[in-house]
């Protein structure tokens, strides 16, 4: 609990100028950031940048393990007007199903092996780094 209490307050900062960050402080389970801009990929024909709420759920061995995908408050289209087949709703790989409150899942794993937490919150891996993942999945089509 302590690790993710520090590493939310280590990235609050950069969302603070839009709503800041949300976290459970008393089980340290989960951040909100309930505005979170989308990428260049999902503006809306006109132009329009998109905001969302982001989930990110903490397993319970973390940082040992990361989380599993991430979720957004509402089914958003790419700008073509095309799903995002990784936002998929349903959750799969052990992730929770959040549909029935609203989330959902956006399907993306860090490689085994590759996520790699060090004694020290401040260095990767960490939130950053997920939060990292998170802006890389949403900006590029894989």
């Amino acid at each position: 609990m302590e690790r993710i209490r520090n590493e939310v307050y280590m990235i609050a900062p950069r969302f603070s100028h839009r709503g800041g960050v949300h976290f459970d402080e008393e089980h340290g389970n989960w951040l909100m950031i309930p505005n979170y801009p989308l990428p260049e990929r999902w503006k809306t024909p006109t132009g329009k940048v998109l905001w969302c709420k982001l989930l990110i759920l903490f397993p319970p061995t973390y940082p040992e393990t990361p989380p599993i995908g991430f979720y957004l408050n509402r089914r958003f289209h790419l700008s073509d007007g095309d799903p995002d087949p990784h936002l998929t709703g349903r959750a799969y790989d052990g992730a929770e199903d959040l549909r029935h409150k609203g989330w959902y899942w956006y399907c993306v794993r860090i490689e085994k092996g590759s996520w790699q937490p060090q004694a020290d919150y401040t260095k990767p891996d960490n939130l950053w780094t997920f939060l990292n993942m998170v802006r890389e999945s949403l900006t590029n089509d894989f």
